[in-house]
């Protein structure tokens, strides 16, 4: 990459991490860890910014979605993610259906302490680097409460 694309990125990543607070930076790497808890250990060890570059790269790639005490629903999707995939219902409700949701490491359901639902209805692939889970037409898996399902 030569100097001025280099400066160019820089600048424009610069401006955009500025946008974030501090609590969105945590819950971004405390997603992450929770994916891959050596990146923690990483993350204290480094001492220059290529180390810390390191383990943002290893960071990036995640999706990480929550439903609280409210609703997530994928329907007709495509979710593809380098890292890893988390739908945590807690004490929502989470509904994917005719979609493909494809990652090294996936977890559906709910967390600890969690009392919501999650749906993975008719048409849906889970899809991690080792194991497939298919859902065929008028199929459905229910997962309720601190319930949950991880394939790596």
């Amino acid at each position: 990459m030569d100097d001025f694309t280099a400066q160019l990125l820089l600048s424009l990543g610069s401006n955009y991490f500025t946008t974030f607070t501090a609590d969105s930076i945590k819950q971004f790497f405390s997603t992450a860890f929770s994916f891959k808890p050596q990146l923690e250990k990483e993350l204290k060890n480094a001492t220059s910014s290529k180390d810390f570059e390191k383990v943002f790269a290893d960071a990036v790639g995640v999706i990480d979605a929550n439903a609280k005490t409210g609703v997530i629903n994928v329907n007709g999707a495509l979710l593809e993610a380098l890292r890893g995939i988390r739908f945590d219902h807690a004490h929502g409700t989470v509904t994917i259906a005719g979609s493909v949701v494809r990652s090294d490491f996936l977890k559906t359901g709910g967390s600890s302490g969690a009392t919501g639902k999650t749906t993975i209805g008719s048409n849906t692939s889970l899809q991690s680097r080792g194991t497939s889970i298919d859902i065929g037409n008028g199929c459905s898996i229910e997962i309720i409460g601190d319930a949950g399902i991880e394939q790596s």
